[in-house]
């Protein structure tokens, strides 16, 4: 049974605002924290006296376990129960940031920022399947349009919050200051989330080696990608790291085909509307992370703005998605989410292909209104993509696909940067601006690329209404 059958929620209006107030401050809040831990790296190098490559695990190994365990508490709370993997999560998150900032020393603190990410995972895994069982069909678009804004909103307020809390403040005020935002958020949660029903949940058997398999194969991946560029693509030590994936990858994969309960919902990505929407959910957020990534190297390279100012310049994508991702989870309850999900797609192609140079070196008024323009495509994906999804979903993998909605949008940035990153390093140095056109470039054709998933989950849709209708 899909989830876009599921009967309407019984849940009060005013419960469900305090719900969906809850579920979009942990949103917020696991952006946010990025962003402000982001902008402190420099600072963190002098406090504990260490180098970059070691202060990077503050980011690098946060992003690790939150993507290798993201899988896991979705299908934890398919097993014992959205609410309360989410509930545990954010309290989790909560008390780990104040044991961050008591770190004594460097090798504590990284340790607890892998605590801290393990909360992340948990709720970050559930919030999809909390507001796909809890909201009416009609209001799911919008609500999910709210955690989008509420995404970046804290993308947006971290990096100046970092920068706050390195000019004025204790390096451990990077880790506190979010928490009496945190301590609300988990009291909401525990007072207007409702009980998962009965029939939400299953006793399923978990498949351990599966998600071992799975998380061994991820991390390995995300570390190649992070650290490919400072260990050398084509050393020893990397060598090996694709020998590894060549075997663990195909040996899960294998596995988990076998199983009758696999850790990943293999069946459900049998569906074209859900295998659709993963693959733009990946590649939406590989085209953000490049365009975020490569932006204020283009904008100080082509422009006069000092490097104060470039984030004042690179506002645009988030204000941008943060307008239009309500109101198109709002449209996508009305008129359907595909239209919109390729409307988007071709914003998003059309400012990387302005930005690869097509009509020469843009000026500072078109640079802001092309970083506009991919927010804008952003936001009109974001919710109607994962409303899209889940509406395809089958009800029991509700929270497996929830996860692998977020799973697919830490690898898209991951590999952004990662591609971003490395073939501005491929290029020339001596033609840096080349570089970042043929980047930009190639994000374009990722965007047109992406609209081939989508013609043919409405290809499948057309095809299967025809044969309804012929056998009646």
């Amino acid at each position: 049974m899909s989830i876009a059958a599921h009967e309407r929620p019984r849940t009060s209006d005013g419960k469900r605002a305090w719900m969906m107030t809850a579920i979009c401050l942990s949103a917020f809040l696991s952006h946010f924290t990025a962003g402000v831990v982001n902008v402190s790296l420099p600072r963190f190098v002098t406090v504990f006296q260490s180098d970059i490559g070691t202060v990077h695990w503050m980011t690098t190994g946060y992003l690790l376990a939150i993507t290798s365990l993201l899988p896991l508490m979705g299908k934890l709370g398919d097993r014992w129960g959205h609410r309360r993997i989410h509930n545990c999560g954010i309290a989790l998150f909560t008390i780990s940031s104040v044991l961050v900032a008591l770190s004594p020393n460097l090798t504590v603190l990284l340790f607890m920022r892998v605590v801290q990410a393990t909360g992340t995972a948990m709720f970050q895994a559930t919030n999809m399947a909390i507001i796909t069982f809890h909201m009416p069909n009609t209001h799911r678009g919008r609500a999910l349009g709210f955690v989008s804004t509420a995404v970046a909103l804290g993308g947006m307020a971290g990096p100046v919050a970092g920068s706050f809390t390195a000019a004025w403040l204790s390096w451990q005020w990077a880790f506190l200051i979010h928490v009496p935002v945190a301590v609300a958020a988990t009291g909401l949660a525990l007072r207007f989330i409702p009980a998962d029903q009965k029939k939400e949940t299953r006793k399923a058997s978990l498949d351990g080696i599966g998600a071992i398999l799975f998380m061994c194969s991820i991390s390995i991946g995300i570390y190649a990608i992070v650290n490919g560029g400072a260990i050398g693509w084509r050393s020893p030590n990397m060598l090996l790291l694709y020998a590894v994936l060549l075997i663990v990858c195909p040996l899960g994969w294998l596995w988990q085909s076998r199983q009758k309960e696999p850790f990943l919902p293999l069946l459900a990505f049998r569906i074209p509307a859900v295998a659709c929407g993963l693959i733009i959910s990946c590649a939406s957020f590989l085209m953000a992370n490049i365009a975020l990534v490569l932006m204020p190297f283009y904008i100080s390279g082509t422009t006069s703005v000092s490097t104060a100012d470039t984030g004042y310049v690179m506002l645009a994508y988030p204000l941008l998605l943060a307008v239009i991702g309500p109101v198109a989870g709002h449209l996508s309850d009305r008129i359907g989410s595909r239209r919109l999900m390729g409307l988007g797609l071709c914003a998003m192609a059309g400012g990387f292909m302005l930005f690869s140079g097509v009509f020469g070196v843009l000026p500072l008024w078109a640079i802001i209104c092309t970083l506009a323009l991919i927010g804008s495509g952003m936001g009109l994906i974001a919710s109607p993509n994962n409303s899209f999804i889940m509406s395809h979903a089958v009800k029991e993998d509700a929270g497996s696909l929830g996860s692998m909605i977020a799973l697919t949008r830490n690898v898209g940035l991951v590999l952004g940067a990662a591609l971003g990153l490395g073939l501005m390093d491929d290029g020339d140095p001596a033609k840096p601006l080349e570089a970042y056109l043929n980047i930009f470039g190639f994000g374009a054709w990722i965007g047109a690329a992406s609209l081939l998933p989508l013609c043919y989950s409405w290809y499948v849709r057309k095809r299967m209404v025809k044969r309804r209708q012929e056998s009646v």
